[in-house]
């Protein structure tokens, strides 16, 4: 398989290949983020090993792009001195597969490399299309269907669509879905993010008697869940869920 090693830091760049080379993948480097992208345009990867703190484009950027556009293959390991739990837990939410903290452990280091790898062949022998509720999700088409009919979205709102089913079930801060959708954190008086989540949920007629619900979490952020089908009529009836606006 190949891996993709993102380091600035010639040093630790040589750590990290002294300890996947022998694992028997193919290793390809590059020392900024701009390096990387243009590396993964050009080649398919199966993991990136990705430090943070990279010159020209942060190592988070590079998350972004690669999400965004190759969707859940490659993995992503970040392996970066931010040892702060929010960076963490933003990074874990933003679609990392694993996180680890420099300096490393060489056998911690093959033991996640190992596991990543194994979880990615095991991905790609299943379908790519995401199924819930009554809707259907093909990321590489980016299209999204209701019960067989296909649903029109824009390049972003597929984005956002993208992110919350690939997340079902979790609750998203506002940050990780601005972050995750648009690159970057977006002003906290811009009403951006809500409506293009009201468009969202209205296009796809998040409901309950299509299998799907999209709530918002006052002050924290928004959550896509799976609930029993509803007949319409009692739909109506369900005070339970705070609409998104």
């Amino acid at each position: 398989m190949r891996v993709l090693v993102v380091e600035d830091d010639p040093v630790h760049a040589k750590a990290a290949v002294r300890v996947v080379g022998p694992l028997g993948h193919d290793i390809i480097e590059a020392g900024d983020g701009e390096e990387a992208v243009r590396l993964l345009r050009s080649q398919p990867v199966d993991l990136v090993v990705l430090d943070w703190l990279l010159p020209r484009m942060s190592g988070f950027e590079v998350l972004y792009w690669i999400r965004r556009n190759l969707g859940d293959v490659p993995a992503v390991l970040f392996l970066t001195n931010k040892v702060l739990d929010d960076d963490i837990v933003l990074a874990m939410e933003a679609g990392a597969d694993d996180y680890l903290v420099k300096p490393f452990r060489v056998g911690e280091l093959t033991a996640r490399v190992n596991a990543l790898l194994r979880r990615v062949t095991h991905d790609l022998e299943r379908t790519d299309h995401i199924r819930a509720g009554d809707y259907t999700l093909d990321p590489l088409g980016r299209t999204v269907a209701l019960r067989g009919e296909r649903i029109d979205l824009t390049p972003k709102e597929f984005d956002l669509t993208a992110l919350f089913f690939n997340n079902l079930g979790k609750l998203l801060s506002r940050k990780v879905v601005s972050i995750s959708t648009w690159g970057r954190e977006l002003d906290p008086a811009s009403r951006t993010l809500d409506t293009h989540v009201y468009r969202v949920r209205q296009k796809l007629a998040l409901a309950p008697e299509n299998g799907l619900r999209l709530s918002a979490v006052y002050t924290h952020g928004y959550r896509l869940e799976e609930v029993p089908s509803k007949s319409p009529r009692s739909a109506v009836s369900d005070q339970n869920v705070l609409p998104c606006n």
